[in-house]
């Protein structure tokens, strides 16, 4: 199964808050899909009589699990399959859906979620027929199991991959914006002190002034580590892929044009880099949209990240 990890945290506090008020709420929550769905697993909506907060994908099967857990149904699976005939809906897939009570017992779960989103942490979400447990700083898969009438579903929250974008200019600005909005923590490193663009960019979780030559040193390794290189200099972005080429990473790109790309890496290539190390750094970085301002640059980078997240090949 794959899904993004549990980042959101509105709906955490929608839910204690309905907690605190004594209103009645049930965590909705997509536990298995196949085909095409509008809402993965993992995907997750908290219901009260008055209101929700979260989504498990929109449209037609919402709305019926909506519903079905305001009209008190706390039914323990509910599988939803869509088809053109069946619910008026285009989508091919099928959803398997949860639906778990939230009592005050949940409340200091639900507290403990909302800590670890806040404090940009992570932890594994236990979801089973017999209530909801969290347990910080674990990072166990996405699972659902099932034993006739018992099932248990975990899932990971919080922010599991970093982004380090090695260079704090405009378009890193820019691309930190974009991110934002999706789980991804981001870091942002530059050589520079007094940066502008680093010092007003309130969307990044870490700003660090670094030095380049120790830039290995400041980037995690690992499936969940990517790495985007956009310095201001044509040395500096060298010397940075240089000493990262060798680097367990999800993902390394580099800014450029494509002129500027081929000169750097048959410059690289002559003085003794590895060609098939070379070969996986993506370069240029960004989806061709015919991007110029730092904004469209930071749309199309964001938008191959989310392919090469997604394992789509652009």
């Amino acid at each position: 199964m794959k899904a993004q990890p549990t980042a959101s945290i509105e709906p955490w506090r929608f839910a204690l808050a309905a907690l605190d008020a004594g209103e009645p709420a049930i965590l909705v929550t997509v536990v298995e899909h196949s085909g095409s769905v509008p809402g993965v697993t993992g995907t997750f909506v908290v219901v009260t009589p008055s209101g929700q907060s979260g989504t498990v994908g929109g449209g037609v099967a919402e709305h019926a699990m909506v519903e079905r857990a305001r009209a008190g149904g706390s039914d323990a699976l509910v599988e939803f399959v869509h088809t053109e005939e069946g619910d008026g809906t285009l989508c091919s897939g099928r959803q398997l859906f949860s639906f778990l009570p939230l009592t005050r017992s949940a409340r200091k779960e639900v507290e403990h979620v909302i800590t670890t989103l806040e404090d940009h942490e992570t932890g594994t979400l236990t979801l089973a027929s017999d209530g909801l447990s969290f347990r910080p700083g674990e990072t166990n898969p996405l699972r659902l199991e099932r034993d006739g009438d018992r099932w248990t579903f975990t899932q990971p929250v919080g922010l599991l991959d970093t982004l380090t974008i090695v260079g704090g200019g405009h378009v890193a600005l820019a691309l930190s914006r974009v991110m934002a909005t999706l789980p991804f923590r981001i870091v942002v490193l530059d050589n520079r002190t007094d940066l502008p663009t680093m010092e007003t960019n309130p969307f990044a979780h870490e700003l660090r002034v670094v030095d380049y030559d120790r830039i290995a040193d400041e980037v995690p390794e690992g499936e969940r580590s990517w790495v985007v290189v956009m310095t201001y200099g044509h040395h500096h972005d060298r010397d940075v892929v240089e000493r990262l080429l060798s680097r367990e990473l999800r993902y390394l790109g580099l800014m450029g044009s494509t002129a500027k790309v081929r000169k750097l890496f048959a410059d690289m290539a002559a003085d003794g880099a590895d060609p098939a190390a070379l070969a996986r750094v993506r370069a240029p970085i960004g989806v061709a949209i015919g991007s110029h301002t730092p904004e469209e640059i930071a749309i199309s980078v964001a938008a191959e990240l989310i392919a090469v997240r997604n394992g789509v090949d652009t």
